[in-house]
């Protein structure tokens, strides 16, 4: 009597039951990576179940990640680990709360995070141990991986590409964050999860000239990534749509005149005090925007070493709303940079990718809010 209970039970169970008992066997170790799965027969005897069921079972393991199926050879288990690769020189504290939240999200879903960084001390070098983190993860057969994209070198695009073309061609999922692969060719063929770069510096250009800016330059420093040629352009898309004097109504004859709205690039270290104090004569900037908080702190020592108070003569503004943009005195305006956030979509636009890899290639943005501080507050 107890066996033919027990045997009304299992044939009773949906495919979403089946499913989870094995998954469970599956993170368990029963069922070994790259081993061969049960046949729909054997889940069939096991169950007590039909052939329509432990295939949608099979389905959903699949769609979950679990397991890969090929034709002609059955279905495998996959190794539930997921690579992440931070190339060095932009591994900051705008990462690692990604990288935290990361860990958290693969634990909890069964998965094992497989971090690689490249700390070498030179861009090139970082661009080429993040080949290498590529090989390896691909030698331990992981199920996908999220990729920053290499950048700050010379041949960054061509590393970019052999990179993201060791995991196509061993048929492993990625998805970039931060930024594309191709922002000069058009669109790559991976998903890419971050903020949008250009609108965030259309939002800041905008708020520096509500704040009564009219000459806005933006500091490029020379390892800059790819993703503040976005900011710069927002910027300047913003003050380009910025009205011109002819456009705005008649001022009262005692005033002067508006001057027209102009945007300038610096390309220059921010402590190079030469290079800033020439800018300053030549352009006679009245805000100066920089492709994140870090920069912008070196270049509010320098304003400072050359007479110039933030924001009394000069507003200075930054990107990624990291600790230093609370520490400085004043504390300075910024984009705040979703970081949990971004984690979280790429590790779910994963796991879609793993189970449908034939989806159009997406870009996911993220908001990302403007922070107000004191050193855009004109007195």
């Amino acid at each position: 009597m107890v066996a033919m209970r027990d045997q009304r039970q299992q044939s009773n169970k949906g495919y979403a039951d089946v499913a989870n008992a094995l998954l469970d066997d599956i993170r368990s170790g029963k069922y070994p990576p790259e081993r061969a799965f049960p046949s729909l027969t054997a889940i069939m005897r096991r169950f007590g179940v039909t052939r329509v069921t432990a295939a949608r079972a099979v389905d959903e393991l699949r769609r979950r990640g679990a397991v890969s199926t090929k034709s002609g050879s059955g279905s495998r288990v996959r190794n539930r680990s997921i690579g992440l690769i931070l190339p060095g020189l932009a591994y900051s504290e705008v990462f690692q709360p990604i990288l935290a939240r990361l860990s958290a999200l693969c634990r909890r879903n069964g998965y094992s995070l497989i971090f690689g960084g490249a700390f070498s001390g030179t861009p090139e070098e970082c661009a080429r141990e993040a080949s290498d983190l590529a090989v390896s993860l691909v030698e331990q057969h992981v199920s996908g991986v999220i990729l920053q994209p290499v950048t700050r070198c010379d041949g960054a695009a061509e590393s970019n590409r052999a990179i993201v073309s060791t995991f196509t061609e061993a048929h492993i999922p990625v998805v970039l964050i931060d930024y594309d692969i191709a922002l000069s060719s058009g669109r790559s063929d991976y998903d890419m999860v971050g903020i949008n770069n250009f609108e965030a510096g259309r939002q800041m250009g905008a708020h520096l000239l509500e704040r009564g800016a009219r000459r806005i330059a933006f500091l490029v420093h020379p390892n800059a990534s790819a993703s503040v040629a976005l900011r710069y352009a927002g910027v300047a898309a913003a003050v380009a749509a910025a009205p011109t004097p002819a456009k705005q109504k008649p001022k009262a004859p005692h005033k002067k005149a508006p001057l027209p709205c102009e945007v300038f690039r610096l390309d220059a270290e921010p402590d190079d005090a030469h290079a800033v104090g020439s800018a300053l004569r030549r352009n006679r900037p009245d805000a100066f925007v920089c492709g994140n908080d870090k920069v912008a702190a070196r270049l509010h020592q320098t304003l400072s070493a050359l007479g110039r108070r933030v924001p009394d003569d000069i507003m200075l503004a930054g990107f990624d709303d990291i600790q230093i943009a609370r520490a400085m005195t004043p504390q300075l305006t910024t984009m705040h940079q979703p970081c949990e956030d971004i984690a979280t979509t790429a590790f779910r636009a994963l796991l879609e990718r793993i189970a449908n890899p034939a989806l159009p290639p997406r870009d996911i943005f993220l908001s990302a809010p403007l922070v107000a501080r004191e050193s855009t507050a004109r007195r």
